[in-house]
């Protein structure tokens, strides 16, 4: 009995500190990842290494908006572009009363004050 007591507290020890090193480990950290390309010869690819990225034809719009106060302000008026045909995002701030509106097609400027507008909130400037 006397050696079962050792091995458990033993056993208890192990599993206590393995818990502790653990917590020290960090899975998402790709840092000390190597590229399996150089690890396997065999999976290197010509022309891999060239990048083939697309441009895409968006366009950025920034609004000065006067009126908003909070997080609900930032997400009636973020709603309200969205729903702007040839709009594709919106980054709207209450802290610096911006609203950052990325476009895929050309959307005049008066249609995005308009709808900002139409909320209650008035715009100060498109750029």
């Amino acid at each position: 009995p006397m050696c079962g007591a050792a091995a458990m507290s033993l056993s208890s020890f192990c599993v206590v500190s393995n818990a502790l090193r653990l917590n020290l480990f960090n899975i998402r950290d790709a840092a000390k990842d190597k590229p399996i390309r150089n690890a396997i010869p065999e999976l290197n690819i010509p022309g891999a290494d060239e990048k083939t990225t697309e441009e895409e034809s968006t366009m950025q719009k920034t609004m000065k908006i006067e009126g908003m106060m909070c997080e609900h302000c930032e997400a009636r008026v973020r709603k309200a572009i969205e729903a702007v045909p040839g709009v594709e995002s919106a980054q709207v701030s209450h802290t610096a009363g911006t609203a950052v509106v990325t476009l895929k097609e050309d959307v005049s400027a008066e249609t995005l004050k308009a709808a900002v507008e139409a909320q209650d909130y008035q715009v100060l400037e498109v750029a």
